[in-house]
């Protein structure tokens, strides 16, 4: 069956696009990415039959899935919370052959308003990538033999020590060799090493970028997980390459 086009590697973000609607039933998972108001959310949404199946959306400053009964009626989507926060979207097509919005498999977004009481706040999600089936319960399996939650902890970890200036934590975090790609090409081999090379490997722009990451439902190709596009790439030992923005 078609489905979106993806290409990720070390040397540049991940891109996707739909292409073309399932010739039969099957279920299909898209995980998108946007704002509600301007709070940064993730989300993912599983289409089986042309019915959601499965929905759920996070907010990046939490992490915590929100789960989500919904349903579709042409081009609208309808979610709903349990504690009554509602989204009215509607599919966005590209314009171009086969990227209609008629469906979920022809749409790049999804836009719209959440609205809980009296409160109302503009949505917009974009479409990230998508995959056949439902989400396995263990997302990371091709990655580690931990848990989700445990990888993700470590991802955030690395994160969280990089932004903080804190070198040990992010050092304890890194699967060495960790190779930096770009205008510094560096393998670097230990703590110590990555401790000396802060300042070349950490810069401002780095950084800035890093501030961008979502350490949740983070794509997976080949056996490694990636954030912020590609910017950091994690194997089961921690982040392994850095390609320098």
């Amino acid at each position: 069956m078609n489905l979106i086009a993806a290409a990720a590697g070390f040397g540049g973000a991940m891109m996707a696009a739909a292409v073309a609607f399932a010739q039969t039933p099957t279920a299909e998972t898209y995980e998108l990415v946007g704002t509600v108001g301007t709070h940064p959310v993730g989300a993912a949404i599983t289409v089986d039959g042309g019915k959601i199946t499965a929905a759920h959306y996070f907010y990046d400053s939490h992490l915590q899935d929100i789960v989500l009964v919904g349903s579709v009626e042409g081009r609208t989507v309808t979610l709903m919370e349990s504690e009554g926060g509602l989204f009215k979207l509607t599919l966005q097509g590209n314009g171009g052959q086969g990227g209609d919005g008629s469906s979920f498999a022809t749409s790049t977004a999804l836009t719209g308003t959440w609205t809980q009481g009296a409160e109302i706040l503009p949505v917009k999600l974009s479409l990230d990538w998508a995959f056949d089936g439902a989400p396995s319960d263990h997302r990371y399996a091709d990655v580690t033999q931990a848990s989700d939650a445990a990888f993700e902890a470590m991802v955030g970890r690395f994160l969280t020590a990089a932004l903080a200036g804190d070198k040990a934590t992010t050092a304890a975090a890194v699967s060495y060799p960790l190779a930096v790609n770009g205008a510094h090409n560096l393998k670097v081999k230990t703590r110590a090493a990555l401790i000396a090379d802060w300042n070349t490997i950490f810069t401002p722009a780095m950084l800035a970028q890093l501030r961008t990451a979502v350490p949740h439902e983070m794509f997976v190709h080949e056996g490694q997980a990636m954030v912020a596009g590609g910017l950091v790439w994690f194997d089961a030992k921690g982040a392994s390459a850095i390609n320098e923005p």
